[in-house]
């Protein structure tokens, strides 16, 4: 959300190297429209707080990471491919991407400094890209990140699919929205810090504007943003979700609809939460994604030498 968007956690700085472990084959591709990557994507190993939410379960949202600032939460953010993320551009007052991991496979954003498993899934961010036409308001609110090295898949750790056109998603009312944000405007989210998911209509663009028409409150909702929610209020995105994803599911796939960019409030009645709409930047996407393609192999981690030696030395007189 644009206004105290990604509060952030908590957390122990983690000192420890990365460990290899042995990663997982990704699942059988299965068809359907989505964005033209490697690999499948859009699905999930667990079957089926945000305002009027509930916690989440470990690997029900593969894609799910948490973009993480200095070590400390601070917006949400997808899992495309390998090496791709998906955010909110307005997260990134400052794109030094030296400053900013990924965190996957996680309940919680605030994992134990000991969780090494966690550490392992924490991936460096190589580059930033903002959208062009981003100009510090809510239009165009869309970043494409980098990674350094390339994401170990497992059955928590899954890509979401992209659709090049959202229309076939107008009017779904089965769509979810997840993220480590406040709880209610006045109630940051309580330790253990869990993800909280909730489940949303798609709120077509003419019930949108006349929503935001309404006294009070008058914005308007431009062609490359999407509405969600429910019109009585009670079920929203808030403070610390900015980023994240808004999913719907499609012939046994899921899709990423929109990411999480603002709103008036958190759960208001007549003011559904506004997203940037995915579909409209689909070809952005793909154009970045194609020019910093990849050729190298990639650099993997090397184990930490001073824990193979840890037996050894305790032998020692």
């Amino acid at each position: 959300y644009t206004c105290n968007h990604g509060r952030e956690l908590p957390l122990l700085l983690a000192t420890f190297s990365r460990l290899l472990f042995l990663q997982s084959l990704p699942p059988t591709a299965q068809p359907g429209v989505r964005l033209s990557i490697p690999g499948p994507c859009g699905q999930r190993a667990v079957p089926t707080r945000i305002v009027g939410g509930k916690d989440s379960e470990l690997g029900r949202w593969p894609w799910q990471g948490s973009l993480r600032m200095w070590g400390f939460h601070h917006c949400g953010a997808s899992l495309l491919n390998r090496r791709w993320v998906l955010s909110a551009a307005h997260c990134f007052q400052d794109a030094n991407p030296n400053e900013w991991t990924v965190q996957f496979g996680e309940l919680t954003s605030s994992p134990s400094i000991w969780n090494l498993q966690a550490y392992y899934n924490r991936y460096q961010v190589a580059r930033i890209f903002l959208s062009p036409r981003y100009l510090g308001s809510s239009s165009f609110d869309i970043a494409l990140l980098r990674l350094a090295s390339s994401v170990t898949y497992s059955k928590h750790i899954q890509p979401v699919c992209v659709p090049a056109s959202s229309s076939e998603f107008q009017n779904q009312t089965d769509c979810w929205v997840t993220g480590w944000g406040d709880i209610t405007e006045d109630e940051v989210l309580p330790s253990p810090h869990t993800l909280q998911e909730v489940q949303v209509g798609i709120i077509n663009a003419t019930m949108c504007n006349h929503l935001f028409s309404l006294p009070d409150f008058r914005r308007n909702i431009w062609g490359d943003m999407v509405c969600a929610g429910d019109p009585q209020g009670g079920k929203d995105a808030c403070f610390g979700d900015s980023g994240g994803p808004l999913a719907c599911k499609k012939k046994g796939l899921w899709y990423q609809i929109g990411v999480v960019s603002w709103g008036v409030g958190c759960g208001r009645p007549n003011r559904p939460g506004v997203y940037t709409n995915i579909s409209m930047h689909y070809e952005w996407i793909r154009k970045i994604m194609a020019k910093n393609h990849i050729h190298r192999p990639d650099p993997r981690p090397l184990l930490l030498l001073p824990l193979l030696w840890a037996p050894l030395l305790l032998q020692l007189p």
